[in-house]
């Protein structure tokens, strides 16, 4: 049995794990990951992690899942998150010492990587299309059993499509933080969109006009990508996936409103399986791709 080290970089926490040949997480961790302290801080962090770790279980190489837009090509960050100096990243130069093949992948698409895997006939799919609902909106495309990246390595980045002529973007309208943001303004002691859901299941009248509005824009930008894409199968993750199927039944009653019924019977759509693990797994998965087949 082989091991690799592998590490899910997010803007609050760093999860990392021993994931073996076989895709199986023999061990997990998690650290802050301290944007505030800039971005060598993070590469000292994989370092450490790394050094602490590799006596143990000899690792074969690093696999990494991060925010932003990732050159397949040199490993740097083309397009950084919010982290101070994140630009100046090139992971595969900033860790040579560590004397490893090292992948990386960018989050979503370490995440649909994961759940891809774990679809019956996915590679056979003329299309499939990942998104994750939470602070924003990102999505991951596949074609032919294989992930799009597009000319630049960033095909997929639906949030960022611009939705109305106010110049409003998809995930400013429909994103888990933009239904906390609406329903904040009606009740301001709302925190998150647990708090939203339960008032919502209440039977709250304010409260079920703030969702209805959330999940007509989200199903709204959802046509335009069904139409656009007209995929196989539709994946979604995202802290809002866990109200579970009640979440599909009330996307898909408001998609059945601005879908024309033709499309309505072209796909198929699932809650992602995987939660905190999916990007580990993905970026593991992403190494495979990368340099063992």
């Amino acid at each position: 049995m082989k091991n690799y080290l592998t590490i899910d970089i997010g803007g609050t926490d760093i999860k990392y794990g021993v994931i073996t040949n076989k895709r199986e997480l023999i061990f997990k961790g998690i650290t802050p990951t301290n944007t505030h302290l800039g971005a060598m801080s993070v590469i000292e962090k994989i370092k450490n992690i790394f050094k602490e770790l590799n006596p143990k279980y000899n690792f074969e190489g690093i696999s990494i899942s991060t925010t932003g837009v990732i050159d397949d090509e040199t490993n740097s960050l083309l397009a950084p998150p919010s982290i101070p100096d994140w630009n100046t990243i090139n992971f595969r130069r900033d860790l040579a010492d560590l004397n490893m093949k090292i992948s990386v992948e960018n989050d979503v698409n370490s995440m649909a990587l994961c759940e891809q895997s774990l679809i019956e006939g996915s590679e056979n799919m003329k299309s499939l299309f990942a998104m994750t609902i939470g602070t924003g909106i990102g999505g991951s495309i596949f074609i032919n059993g294989k992930m799009h990246k597009g000319h630049g390595f960033s095909a997929g980045e639906c949030g960022k499509m611009i939705v109305n002529s106010n110049g409003d973007t998809f995930e400013s309208v429909a994103a888990t933080s933009a239904l906390v943001r609406m329903a904040k303004e009606v009740y301001p002691d709302i925190d998150n969109g647990i708090d939203v859901f339960n008032l919502f299941d209440q039977g709250d009248k304010k409260i079920i006009d703030v969702v209805n509005t959330f999940y007509r824009r989200l199903a709204s930008g959802m046509a335009n990508l069904i139409y656009i894409l007209n995929p196989d199968h539709i994946i979604i993750g995202g802290g809002i996936t866990n109200r579970g199927q009640r979440f599909l039944d009330e996307l898909n009653a408001h998609i059945e409103e601005v879908l024309e019924p033709y499309f309505l019977k072209s796909y198929t759509m699932s809650i992602a399986k995987n939660k905190n693990d999916a990007g580990m797994i993905g970026a593991f998965i992403n190494f495979e791709n990368t340099f063992l087949k």
